[in-house]
């Protein structure tokens, strides 16, 4: 991934002033996360503040507003899905199986049936997002969100790269007071992700995706919560088991 392009804050004169992710995002025309995409990718010119907030310069802005493609390049980072194949490129029933996952992920169906899982995930919980990530090798792309109104975000800020890993939940009581979050774009800044509460999706030894919870207060995650995360878990890992089962006969 383009590592973001270096700015600091005593670089430009009185007449750029730095801006915020939000008011880059309201110049732009985009949405918040969008621009800190931008920004975490390069696409924006930027730099961190101490407290680990992105900035940018008025004249970055008005440069990419110069290309004059801003709208379909806003587009392409919220909307478009990239190719969830390339993260199963080692034989060819992992090849199928990420085409599978692709063809998931663009299913309307499939994303309707998944949305009752994240939906009862939130109000068993109690949480305001709930919602199915699936990892490339460059981004996490969100499926089937609940409370959350985001597509996709660059891989480096994805909870479930931690998540992934095990078969049991990962949870995070305060992610602002843990060190592998504290300056993640979801935590520092919208949505201000607090609590979170992974499962992996695990079939035949591999970890599809995550079902996650997410509160933008600080909690502690209770036995029976576990419980029921797994157990939702497991229901969606086998609502994609039977999935990958009708699409083979087809």
């Amino acid at each position: 991934m383009a590592r973001a392009a270096t700015l600091h804050e005593s670089d430009a004169p009185s007449s750029d002033p730095a801006m915020t992710s939000r008011e880059a995002a309201n110049m732009l025309g985009v949405s918040i996360t969008t621009a800190q995409m931008w920004m975490e990718t390069g696409m924006l010119a930027s730099w961190k503040t101490p407290g680990g907030h992105r900035r940018t310069r008025l004249s970055a802005v008005m440069t990419l507003l110069g290309h004059g493609d801003v709208k379909r390049r806003a587009q392409a980072s919220e909307q478009a899905l990239p190719d969830i194949e390339a993260t199963h490129p080692t034989n060819e029933e992992d090849a199928d199986l990420g085409r599978f996952i692709a063809q998931t992920i663009k299913n309307p169906h499939s994303e309707t049936r998944f949305h009752r899982l994240t939906w009862l995930a939130s109000e068993l919980l109690e949480v305001p997002i709930a919602l199915i990530t699936f990892l490339t090798s460059d981004v996490q792309i969100f499926h089937a969100t609940h409370g959350l109104n985001i597509a996709a975000t660059p891989r480096s800020w994805a909870f479930s790269n931690h998540a992934s890993t095990d078969d049991d939940v990962l949870a995070v009581s305060d992610a602002s007071k843990d060190p592998r979050f504290t300056n993640n774009p979801m935590v520092t800044s919208a949505p201000f992700i607090r609590f979170y509460a992974g499962a992996p999706l695990m079939y035949q030894g591999k970890a599809l995706g995550v079902l996650c919870v997410m509160d933008t207060e600080p909690r502690i995650l209770r036995s029976h919560e576990r419980r029921g995360l797994l157990k939702l878990a497991a229901l969606a890992t086998d609502m994609l088991a039977l999935q990958i089962m009708e699409a083979k006969q087809h």
